[in-house]
C-alpha cells in the first residue's frame, strides 16, 4: 500500500515535470534555448514516470503473490480435510455415505439425444410415422 502511494506520487511529480518541459519548450522558438527544458524537465520527468510505474507494478506483483500464497494455503487445508474424511470413511467400514442430494442426482433419467426420432405416441420406435422430437405434424398451408 505504501509502495503504491509512493509510486503514484513519483509518477505525478514526473507528469508535472513533463508539463513544465512542454510549457517551457513551447514558448521558445530557438532550438538552443529548448534543449535545457528537454534535458532537465523532459528526461527527468520521463525517468520519474517510469520509476513510479515500476513501483506500482511491483506493488501489484506483491499483492498477486500474497493472494497466490493464500490460495495455496486454502487448497492445502482442503486437501487435508478430504484426506481426513476419507480416512474416517474407511475406518467406518466401507464407502463414504451418500448425501441425499447426490442420491437424487444419481436417480435422474438421462435425457434423450438431440437427434432422436419419436412416433406420434411419443415413444422412441423404429417403425411407424416418425418425426423429430418437438416438431408438430405438418398442417395445411395458407
Amino acid at each position: 500500500m505504501v509502495r503504491a502511494l509512493r509510486g503514484w506520487v513519483v509518477a505525478a511529480a514526473g507528469g508535472v515535470l513533463l508539463l513544465g518541459c512542454y510549457l517551457g519548450v513551447s514558448k521558445e522558438t530557438d532550438v538552443a534555448l529548448q534543449l535545457p527544458y528537454v534535458v532537465s524537465g523532459g528526461f527527468g520527468g520521463l525517468a520519474l514516470v517510469l520509476i513510479g510505474s515500476a513501483l506500482l507494478v511491483a506493488d501489484r506483483f506483491d499483492a498477486a503473490q500474497a493472494a497466490q500464497a493464500r490460495t495455496v494455503g486454502q487448497v492445502d487445508d482442503l486437501h487435508s480435510l478430504i484426506i481426513a474424511a476419507a480416512t474416517v470413511g474407511e475406518q467406518a467400514g466401507g464407502a463414504l455415505p451418500t448425501t441425499p442430494a447426490q442420491a437424487a442426482y444419481q436417480q435422474q433419467p438421462a435425457a434423450p439425444p438431440q437427434n432422436a426420432y419419436y412416433n406420434t405416441a411419443g415413444d422412441s420406435a423404429p417403425g411407424g410415422s416418425t418425426r423429430p422430437a418437438g416438431v408438430s405434424a405438418p398442417g395445411p398451408r395458407a
